[in-house]
């Protein structure tokens, strides 16, 4: 039987995170509030879980280059690095909203090859490793790998592994995540596109966490814009793959890190909805792409 993952990369990021999830939980920091700008927030809070996930990820993977949410990390030209957003949804977690996440991505060659992403309100772990499956970690598991704790395939046993399904029937969209200039605005006309069409059961989550809830079946698919490669987006990205939804870019093929727009369905014919959708309303926006 397979395990949920088993590269000493992937056991430094769960490590990471549950040294960090605590911070989330009991909302270390979360009365210091700031603006970053325009809808965008930063507390005490993700500070003090960036810097707990840098340490560890530091500590066992110092050749592997960091890229996190807060500060004034580059994205390195080439080579191995993480993309990491301590936490997800900041403006739920500061309205007391239990939707937020903490996303951590190794990146290689280009492309996410391994993921973790926690629930800030639940302590879950969901995990994944390319070609290996999406797997969720019930939280209050031990910090799988490191010296002195349980090997690796002994605690991961009772992972359960997570498979898309568009039983649901909800569709998660985030108005708010912008594209590059030419699509800025795809967000919010995507979502008056989607909602005027009254075919689907939409949430608006205002967190990548949705990406992980389409990997366990909790939402039939999830639709964001980004600009260049996203530390919010990467890890949801690989567990949403990873869990057999079909995800790509807004031309309907495999999907990278420089994409603007990610599709990303447990079925093909919605998948393919979505995609219509999707396509149109960039044509409309940038006339030159179509």
């Amino acid at each position: 039987m397979p395990t949920a993952y088993e590269r000493s990369e992937t056991i430094a990021a769960v490590a990471a995170l549950r040294a960090a999830l605590p911070i989330v939980l009991t909302r270390q920091g979360a009365a210091d509030v700031r603006s970053k700008g325009p809808r965008d927030l930063v507390t005490g809070t993700d500070l003090a879980a960036q810097a707990t996930i840098e340490r560890v990820l530091r500590e066992h993977c110092p050749a592997v280059a960091f890229v996190g949410e807060e500060g004034d990390h580059q994205v390195p030209d080439a080579g191995r690095y993480w993309l990491v957003d301590p936490l997800c949804g900041t403006a739920n977690f500061a309205a007391r909203l239990p939707l937020y996440a903490l996303n951590v991505a190794l990146v290689e060659d280009g492309r996410v090859t391994a993921a973790a992403v926690g629930d800030g309100t639940t302590g879950d772990l969901y995990v994944a490793e390319r070609g290996r499956g999406a797997w969720l970690l019930s939280a209050g598991g031990p910090a799988e790998g490191l010296p002195g704790r349980a090997s690796t395939r002994e605690s991961t046993g009772r992972a359960e592994r997570l498979a898309a399904s568009g039983s649901t029937g909800l569709v998660s969209l985030d108005p708010n995540l912008a594209g590059p200039d030419e699509l800025r605005p795809f967000g919010q006309a995507f979502a008056l596109r989607v909602l005027a069409a009254a075919r689907w059961d939409v949430r608006m989550l205002a967190t990548t966490l949705a990406l992980a809830y389409v990997a366990s079946g909790r939402l039939a698919a999830a639709v964001y814009a980004a600009s260049g490669p996203s530390v919010h987006l990467a890890a949801g990205l690989l567990l949403a793959d990873e869990s057999g939804a079909i995800v790509t870019n807004e031309r309907g093929t495999d999907w990278t890190l420089q994409d603007p727009v990610y599709i990303v369905a447990s079925n093909a014919a919605l998948h393919h909805d979505l995609l219509l959708i999707a396509q149109a309303v960039i044509a409309e926006l940038h006339p030159m792409s179509s």
